[in-house]
């Protein structure tokens, strides 16, 4: 990835980034409800994937888990009046057991296939990237659904997506909350935010309950021929913040996933590293 300084260069990308998270990762993203005491609630969020022809959601297990309760049903927004639940079979890792790691896959029932394929884009396996060195710049973006972006308008329920562009947290930070490298990604959240339109910068929202489950995206900017690119590559699930000595969004590595396929599924994959 080669290093861009020039700040009008730096401007456009960042609104391409914008808009790349706003109408594509989007589309790779969902947000979870469940039952409430005033109807469907935001609950939590996941990532569409695919292997040829098995579909799958990745999720936090502690949002995942919530289907294993007696009665109970997530489900999914698919037009602006309709809901599905999520029906499929479940794997998930125990947090406590497995020192944190807390991750989930669905393999999605066919029957969910029809109505999820017309809101939603399944993202191709091919499109996960193995990633253990950082690049100490805000090349990351984090795109879910806080619980904190709801309204209700002439009985409907309207949410929206928050896009977080951030860089990577100090070694010192894995230390401090105790969390291995080999299986995670920390990421600052502290100081201020920049407005992609305006460039002005502003507090950052700090309402992040809801966005468990979402990806993590590595964004690839580069020129091609005069005109400006921008790629991303999948590379983690988010998981938890923390707003102790540290302000910072935490998530666990996608090779924890790609390693669950290829023994749940036998699926053959191979992720590039970079």
């Amino acid at each position: 990835m080669n290093e861009i300084t020039d700040k009008e260069d730096i401007w456009i990308f960042d609104q391409k980034i914008n808009e790349v998270c706003g109408t594509e990762i989007v589309r790779h993203t969902c947000q979870f409800f469940k039952k409430g005491k005033k109807g469907l609630e935001p609950f939590g969020s996941g990532v569409f994937v695919k292997s040829k022809k098995k579909h799958f959601i990745l999720t936090a297990s502690h949002v995942a888990e919530y289907l294993e309760k007696d009665g109970e049903n997530l489900f999914i927004k698919v037009d602006h009046k309709k809901f599905i639940n999520v029906i499929g079979q479940i794997w998930m890792t125990e947090i406590e057991k497995s020192k944190g790691i807390d991750v989930a896959i669905i393999r999605i029932d066919e029957e969910m296939l029809p109505a999820l394929s017309k809101p939603y884009f399944f993202l191709p396996i091919s499109k996960f990237r193995k990633h253990d060195k950082m690049l100490d710049a805000p090349h990351y973006a984090v795109v879910g659904f806080p619980a904190v972006n709801v309204k209700r308008e002439n009985g409907l329920l309207e949410t929206g997506a928050t896009i977080y562009l951030t860089s990577p947290s100090k070694e010192k930070v894995y230390k401090y909350y105790d969390f291995d490298p080999k299986h995670f990604y920390i990421l600052k959240m502290e100081g201020k935010g920049k407005d992609l339109d305006s460039g002005d910068k502003s507090k950052i929202n700090d309402k992040f309950h809801g966005i468990s489950g979402c990806g993590l995206w590595l964004m690839f900017t580069y020129m091609e021929n005069g005109k400006h690119k921008v790629e991303y590559r999948l590379i983690g699930i988010m998981t938890e913040f923390k707003k102790g000595k540290y302000f910072c969004l935490i998530g666990n590595k996608i090779q924890i996933v790609v390693d669950a396929l290829i023994k749940l599924e036998e699926l053959k994959i191979r992720t590039v590293k970079g």
